[in-house]
């Protein structure tokens, strides 16, 4: 075997999946390195074993010396460090999860042996032991890249913005796809929606495009800055003002201005650059393995994210020269939902698919894989080389596979569909119909080797940090340190923002309400009146909250805010979809003692629960508070900035009337959508079942009468007198009678020929019929796996009737704080 060649199992007899169930052994199959340059598609359904068969050909790869780049959607790849070269007990045992064992009546340490002996002895089946996996692991450099979260290697995902990079020489074209999903997730972050077709992010991208061609940095601060000073007149050709009105360009500003300030933030911008050419490095002898994260994400934060990395995937794939051997292979398990069928257009569908048709010239192989062929858009299919089928759900999905096979390069290697969908009905778990257009012949089963990670299934965020450190992911953080952090922004005292650390390790917001705190004195009255040492009563009615101090300080003088908790509500009579959230306002007050709703920010509520700062001052309450009208006009002035600020983003499916729940993951609402979508096609085939039963006994009756006509001319034929007879007849009795006996002979002969005709006609007529019907049943779950996808995001914004005040009161900030 070839040292590039992947041993990924054996090959199994053609003569039935059975074999595979029974543990009949044959040939090893290699699957040479560089086939996977036309890239692959892994499909099976849960318990298919295909994120095992995705490990296997990762650590094929990574014994090759071949970079990988790993894409962990659920939390099953990290799994690939969980490699126990002693393949004994105690190695397991920090690993087995203590309540499972409870369960079954036995301890952690009778689990952990168990399985390391049944890991043992499935290695043993593959004539592999503890000195493989000893070698695997020393072979192997991996990191743990957690975006957003530091229980991994925290990344930048930013650093785009913060200067000009080669890449706008480059690629200007990637350079553009890269900023654009910089901006969409700056959006996201900041409450706002990341879709590029939306005014803000327009704006935004129009800003940053100027800075960063004339060299410039394009960070949050700097785009903060130029929006609330545009140093341009016009969008495109409308004015500035007129394209983002001064009421939107303020909450614009103020989003970003609660996001620059935002913990939140830090955990995206602390960390090292997103810089996949030396992810792919080799590191001395060691072949780099980097496992990109985003377990921990939620649904469109992962789509933003992965949009980012694929497009500096495919800057990077552009800057290398060609090559036909496999030089780095990029794995994406569980790529639901990101590579959608038309018209379903998410951040990383682009650069995806962009990566399936040009990465092969470089020598970039790409292997996805997901549980459902509907899953994958068709132009994706199509690119892939290497198909690796296992158990699918349901005839559909087989149906899918196999037209996909048959219409792609190299089609099925000369099977039948129906011979291919029958082996894909009976496959056992751990076992793969492989078609191959490299091969001669194409097509195989494969039955998968074990592999020499323990595949344990999902970690959790705890035992991620567990494995990070313990791989050397501390050092990798120490070696980041000197990025991590968010910038301040630089324009002045007024937009201001940061994010600090408390001693205690809490990452608090502190500079929006420190940044507006001059801004927000009763200056008149403050330079008349000595402050007290405690806060002045609040209104009826009204609560007192303390704000956190960014330094944990005693002393100061305290300012009052406006604090307002609100339900805001909103409805859509059209897709009948009411919605309610919960939300928390802080505002300043301005020189005349008034709310200022133009500085107001929607804000974590957990920056009103500090303490009162011990021996602060307080200083007086604004005149604007001063009679119950004013007290109301207050409250008003809270509720009219929702209404006009606050905007309900939901997920909603109006063809199926659906809506995406609270809580509910964007693959629960996907899965639901398409559960639905199914329902009413299984119901259309229910009613178009019922229409065509009546048809189809008719043309059954008709082919039977047919049938028994032509059984009874055949009848006929045989029992008229043949020609021989007639001719000896004639010859004997006379010329007339055997005349007679050969019409009678050519008249049977003509009946059966007749009714042997009409039968035909009514067999071809019911095949027909029946081939009618199961075109209408395909085409009925072919148009409910597209309506399924057609999902929206439908912004709502609340009427003044609809934002309800249900909390209130004065916020007390340190000044400078």
């Amino acid at each position: 075997m070839n040292v590039s060649d992947l041993s990924i199992g054996r090959e199994i007899p053609a003569s039935g999946a059975a074999s595979a169930a029974a543990g009949q052994r044959s040939q090893s199959y290699a699957l040479p390195s560089h086939h996977l340059v036309t890239h692959g598609v892994v499909l099976g359904m849960t318990g298919s074993g295909k994120t095992g068969l995705a490990i296997v050909m990762v650590e094929e790869a990574l014994r090759a010396g071949i970079p990988v780049l790993a894409v962990d959607i659920k939390g099953d790849l990290p799994n690939l460090l969980l490699t126990f070269p002693s393949l004994d007990g105690p190695s397991f045992a920090p690993w087995i999860d203590p309540e499972a064992a409870s369960r079954e009546g036995k301890t952690v340490d009778e689990v952990a042996a168990a399985t390391a002996d049944r890991w043992r002895a499935q290695l043993g089946e593959w004539e592999l032991d503890g000195g493989d996996v000893e070698a695997f692991r020393a072979r192997v450099a991996p990191r743990i890249v957690t975006p957003g979260a530091s229980i991994g290697e925290p990344l930048d995902v930013l650093s785009s913005l913060s200067s000009r990079s080669s890449l706008w020489d480059d690629d200007p074209e990637a350079a553009h796809d890269q900023l654009g999903s910089a901006i969409s997730l700056v959006l996201r972050l900041a409450g706002g929606d990341g879709d590029p077709r939306t005014r803000e992010h327009v704006v935004l991208t129009t800003l940053a495009l100027r800075r960063l061609e004339a060299g410039q940095g394009a960070r949050l601060d700097a785009l903060l800055t130029d929006l609330l000073e545009p140093p341009i007149d016009r969008i495109g050709v409308m004015a500035f003002e007129q394209f983002l009105p001064p009421k939107e360009q303020q909450a614009l500003a103020q989003k970003l201005n609660a996001l620059l300030a935002s913990p939140k933030l830090a955990s995206w911008l602390r960390g090292s650059a997103l810089d996949v050419r030396a992810w792919l490095e080799r590191r001395g002898d060691k072949t780099p393995l980097t496992i990109f994260s985003v377990a921990h994400l939620d649904d469109e934060e992962r789509q933003l994210v992965l949009g980012l990395l694929l497009d500096e995937l495919l800057s990077h794939v552009r800057s290398l020269s060609g090559s036909t051997s496999l030089r780095a292979l990029v794995v994406f398990d569980e790529v639901y939902g990101f590579l959608p069928p038309h018209p379903a257009n998410p951040p990383t569908k682009k650069p995806l698919l962009t990566l399936l048709k040009q990465a092969r010239a470089f020598g970039v192989g790409v292997l996805l894989a997901t549980q459902n062929p509907m899953d994958l858009d068709y132009k994706a299919l199509s690119n892939a080389g290497a198909w690796f089928i296992g158990r699918l759900q349901t005839d559909a999905d087989r149906e899918r596979v196999v037209e996909g096979l048959s219409g792609s390069d190299g089609g099925l290697g000369g099977l039948e569909p129906a011979v291919v969908a029958s082996v894909l009905r009976n496959l056992p778990p751990r076992t793969f119909f492989v078609r191959d257009v490299h091969k001669k012949p194409s097509c195989a089963l494969l039955q998968v080797r074990a592999a020499m990670s323990w595949l344990r299934g999902p970690v959790t965020r705890r035992e991620l940090t567990r494995l990070h450190r313990e791989h050397g992911g501390a050092k990798a953080a120490e070696a980041a340190a000197p990025a991590a952090g968010a910038k301040p922004a630089t324009a002045g005292p007024e937009q201001a923002a940061a994010v600090q650390k408390a001693p205690s390790g809490t990452v608090v917001m502190t500079t929006p309400i420190a940044a507006a705190a001059g801004r927000a004195k009763v200056r008149d009255k403050a330079s008349t009146v000595v402050p007290d040492a405690v806060p002045p009563a609040p209104p009826a009615g009204w609560a007192t909250y303390f704000g956190r101090s960014k330094s944990g300080a005693a002393g100061g003088r305290c300012s009052p805010y406006l604090a307002a908790t609100l339900v805001v509500r909103a409805r859509d009579a059209k897709i009948g979809l009411s919605l309610e959230r919960k939300t928390t306002v802080v505002a300043p007050f301005d020189a005349a003692g008034r709310v200022d709703r133009s500085r107001a920010m929607f804000v974590d509520p957990a920056i009103l629960a500090g303490p009162m700062p011990p021996g602060s001052t307080f200083a007086p309450l604004p005149d604007g508070l001063s009679t119950k009208k004013d007290v109301q006009a207050a409250e008003r002035a809270m509720r009219d900035h929702a209404a006009t600020s606050y905007a309900l983003v939901v997920d909603v499916h109006r063809d199926l009337k659906l809506f995406r729940a609270d809580g509910e993951t964007q693959e629960a609402f996907a899965a639901r959508c398409r559960a639905e979508a199914d329902r009413r096609a299984r119901e259309e085939q229910t009613a178009l079942t019922a229409k065509s039963s009546s048809a189809f006994a008719k043309l059954q009756s008709k082919l039977e009468a047919k049938d028994r006509e032509l059984a009874a001319a055949q009848q006929a034929e045989a029992s008229a007198p043949s020609d021989f007879a007639s001719a000896i007849v004639g010859f004997a009795i006379g010329k007339q009678v055997g005349s007679r006996m050969h019409r009678d002979r050519a008249r049977a002969n003509a009946d059966h020929r007749k009714a042997y005709d009409a039968a035909m006609r009514a067999r071809d007529a019911l095949e027909q019929a029946k081939v009618a019907y199961d075109a209408e049943v395909r085409a009925l779950y072919e148009e409910a796996a597209r309506t399924a996808v057609a999902v929206e995001s439908v912004r709502m914004l609340p009427k003044k009737g609809d934002v309800e005040v249900t909390a209130i009161g004065l916020a007390w900030f340190p000044e400078g704080a």
